[in-house]
């Protein structure tokens, strides 16, 4: 038991002295610290870590912009041995609101370290008409379409949204252009939302900058904003392009009625910037995947596009036992990501140790291209001229419905024979009695050839005179560590009771939160702070995300989740809804004096709701 404890305790002070990760580091800037509100603004985000990869960064949920990727670029430098990777993110962001907005801090986290970047102001102005139609815009713009007069004469329908993909029939990896367009006729009191569609057996990348313009549908005059999505299919069979929603404000004639006892509010949503809500959705589209043809080379790893491919070494002369970085670049059209290394011949002059990849993609022209490059660390065995042979990598071409295999040109080395100093040895095993050790030949040079006395005895022996009570700690970390795993798999597979339980510690911290921005006289920030925790309760307690839903589905969602809630809280859920919504996309409605009257609302209500809910 002792000898169990004592090698326990070993491991556990290993762990602990493990070294610490390299730094991480994240940066983000702007290309303008002012837009107008028909105008793009481009965000990149640069990671930096020394190792051979970094996590991705991750993007606060900006209510006041529409975020949309643009492409990355990776570069990965190994010099002296150690390696640094640098990715750099580029997003699209168009405007929702006037005046100054926000973008929230970016961090990345990669288990260990977290950074963290300092928040960024951007001013949105009101542009011109000329400006407003020379820019491509997220949403239609409200001053330029004609009144809806025509569009009843006619018929046909103010607002709508439409979903079209290039084509319903791909082979898996090969592009499809999903083409998303939101028409009006009719003039709307603030920026539409976007509610992304979700998909089945299929991967999307964003193609922006987003278009817009008019176009006239059966005698009815729209403006139209279009929004274009690149998907890849991921296996053969059926796949789905999910619902997607738009919810716009559309100014409301309806009339109010005075003894209704939501009067004011429902006139001041009527009358104000915000309007009457409504959701625009499409239906599901099926797609049909084809499986690849029979007779893939032997050599084909499932890469779907057109390629090219070339090799190259950092440098042309080395000498025996140093590095030599040797990579090989892919260049074509298709879904990168999914690429997977070629595989290298028999490179018996050669030791070959593991690849690290580096990634760049380009978005022009509604095509996904870009280059994927593999990096090699090759460390010559001898001297003399030696050659890396030609490398293999096999595709299939979805325009030719053909497999295709390239290759590329040899690389020559010339190596000379390392400095004695810089040689590294093999060992023989000791002879019988020990003796000193004798080097036999080059191979890693981080071997002292000076036998020294064993720690591991002094080690073991000091660890045995602990006392008893010392010898059980190991055991109750292993013990600890049993139950943690345990508690994680059980919250792993239950998220949503996790998120129940969680939700009104997170929602009162939200409401704290909101009144010291209030303090700090930032009303608008915390108008949106209490109208995403709003909506992030719901959304923990219903196990759906409530902010994609109507008011009217998503107060049947409750009643059907939770029977028991009765029609007093159900009444000032709607309240809350209509007040937040009315101060969330109307501003200039956000005063303190109404925000921290809110705050005071939603936390009552939470007292309400955690009763109500139990039933």
């Amino acid at each position: 038991m002792r000898t169990i404890s004592t090698l326990l305790l070993a491991m556990t002070l290993a762990v602990c002295a493990a070294p610490a990760r390299a730094a991480l580091s994240v940066s983000a800037e702007v290309d303008r610290n002012s837009v107008e509100i028909s105008g793009n603004l481009y965000l990149t985000v640069t990671v930096s870590g020394d190792s051979a990869s970094v996590p991705d960064p991750k993007l606060a949920n900006m209510q006041n912009f529409n975020v949309y990727s643009s492409g990355r670029s990776q570069s990965i430098s190994i010099i002296n041995g150690r390696i640094a990777t640098s990715v750099t993110f580029t997003y699209i962001l168009t405007p929702r609101f006037l005046g100054v907005q926000r973008i929230p801090p970016i961090t990345v986290f990669n288990g260990k370290e977290k950074a963290v970047t300092p928040e960024i102001q951007v001013t949105v102005t009101k542009g011109g008409q000329q400006g407003a139609a020379a820019q491509p815009t997220a949403q239609p713009q409200r001053s330029s379409h004609r009144q809806p007069t025509r569009a009843a004469a006619q018929g046909g329908p103010q607002i709508f949204v439409k979903a079209e993909p290039d084509r319903r029939s791909a082979y898996p990896g090969e592009q499809i252009n999903l083409s998303i367009k939101f028409y009006t006729s009719v003039p709307l009191s603030s920026n539409p939302q976007y509610l992304p569609p979700t998909f089945k057996n299929l991967i999307s990348e964003d193609l922006p900058p987003i278009r817009s313009g008019e176009t006239e549908i059966g005698g009815v005059r729209y403006a139209f904003s279009e929004i274009r999505t690149a998907l890849f299919a991921l296996a053969p069979g059926g796949a789905e392009i999910r619902p997607l929603s738009v919810i716009a404000q559309i100014p409301s004639n309806e009339p109010v009625d005075p003894f209704d006892p939501n009067f004011f509010q429902n006139l001041m949503a009527m009358s104000g910037a915000q309007g009457k809500s409504q959701e625009f959705t499409t239906d599901i589209i099926p797609l049909t995947i084809k499986p690849l043809p029979p007779g893939a080379p032997a050599d084909f790893g499932g890469a779907v596009g057109n390629y090219t491919i070339t090799a190259s070494a950092d440098r042309s002369e080395a000498r025996t036992g140093e590095a030599v970085n040797f990579s090989i670049a892919l260049n074509g059209t298709g879904n990168l990501k999914a690429v997977t290394a070629p595989k290298l011949p028999d490179l018996a002059d050669f030791k070959v140790f593991d690849t690290m990849s580096s990634l760049d993609i380009k978005k022009e022209r509604d095509i996904i291209s870009g280059k994927k490059t593999f990096t090699y660390i090759l460390v010559p065995r001898a001297e003399g001229r030696k050659t890396v042979p030609a490398v293999k990598f096999a595709f299939f071409d979805p325009a030719a419905a053909a497999y295709r295999e390239i290759r590329t040109e040899p690389v020559v080395l010339r190596v000379e024979k390392g400095a004695e100093g810089a040689k590294s040895v093999y060992f023989n095993q000791a002879a019988p009695g020990g003796g000193d050790v004798t080097p036999s030949g080059s191979d890693i040079r981080y071997v002292s050839e000076r036998s020294g006395a064993a720690a591991s005895p002094r080690l073991a022996a000091r660890v045995t005179a602990l006392p008893l009570w010392a010898h059980a700690i190991p055991a109750a970390l292993l013990t600890l560590g049993f139950w943690l795993a345990r508690f994680n798999r059980f919250k792993s597979a239950n998220p949503l009771l996790f998120r129940f339980r969680r939700a009104r510690a997170s929602a009162s911290r939200d409401i704290d939160e909101a009144e010291a921005l209030v303090k700090a006289g930032r009303n608008n920030e915390a108008v949106s702070l209490l109208y995403d925790s709003f909506m992030d309760y719901l959304s923990d307690k219903c196990g759906v995300k409530v902010s994609a839903l109507t008011m009217k589905k998503a107060g049947d969602l409750i009643k059907e989740r939770f029977p028991g809630v009765g029609d007093r809280a159900m009444e000032e859920i709607r309240e809350l809804w209509t007040a937040l919504e009315l101060r969330h996309f109307s501003p200039e409605a956000a005063g303190a004096e109404g925000t921290s009257d809110l705050a005071k609302k939603y936390a009552l209500l939470l007292e309400l709701l955690e009763k109500e809910l139990r039933k």
